[in-house]
């Protein structure tokens, strides 16, 4: 259930990215540094820091002229897009730190042998709200690692365009697109989940 409510958030949030990018200004650098994370958020971070030096140094190579110059003003873009992953694996990081915190394992061992109706009552709250943020945390991987290949796709298409036909104004919307579906999950994670420290991981069963 906690999946579905997620592709429904990154939808609904999908749709406010683009008019909200418009009125805010553009936000200073982020810091990314992929090895406070663990696997798999570790390798999703860099993989989109290595997309990045791969697109930079495609424009590189490009002589001096309108197509290179073209080319460097979706640089900002990729720059976002590859914040945007940081932020979502960081997120996704601490979900996995909630669901160690909860040990569900631990949990199903206390709950079978408990004979206690309070107890076994707390007990379930807790399992019920591990499964959700377990939920909540593929389904974000998951599409975290998807969006990374549509990435690999630009960069074959970034690389064509640096030897063929000017198709920048596609490439360029392509990387909007990715961004914002970036951006659209982010959001709709941080909106379903928020686990705090020293809050083991109670996890909102609702948008």
């Amino acid at each position: 259930m906690t999946a579905a409510i997620v592709a429904i958030l990154v939808v609904a949030a999908g749709v406010l990215v683009a008019a909200r990018r418009r009125k805010s200004p553009r936000p200073k650098r982020i810091a990314i540094d992929p090895f406070a994370l663990s696997d798999p958020w570790r390798r999703s971070v860099s993989s989109a820091q290595s997309a990045q030096r791969r697109y930079t140094e495609i424009v590189r190579a490009i002589p001096a002229g309108p197509l290179r110059s073209k080319m460097e003003s979706i640089t900002a873009q990729v720059q976002r897009g590859v914040e945007e992953c940081w932020l979502i694996a960081k997120r996704g990081d601490e979900l996995d730190t909630a669901l160690n915190r909860l040990d569900t394992t631990s949990l199903r061992t206390r709950l079978e042998a408990s004979t206690d109706d309070a107890t076994r009552t707390s007990l379930q709250a807790q399992l019920d709200s591990a499964n959700r943020i377990r939920a909540t945390r593929d389904d974000t991987e998951q599409r975290l690692r998807l969006l990374n290949t549509r990435v690999g796709e630009l960069l074959a298409q970034a690389a064509e365009v640096s030897v063929g036909a000017d198709t920048t104004d596609e490439l360029g919307s392509a990387v909007d697109d990715v961004v914002t579906q970036l951006e659209s999950l982010r959001l709709a994670v941080e909106e379903i989940n928020n686990p705090r420290p020293g809050d083991a991981g109670q996890a909102s069963s609702s948008p």
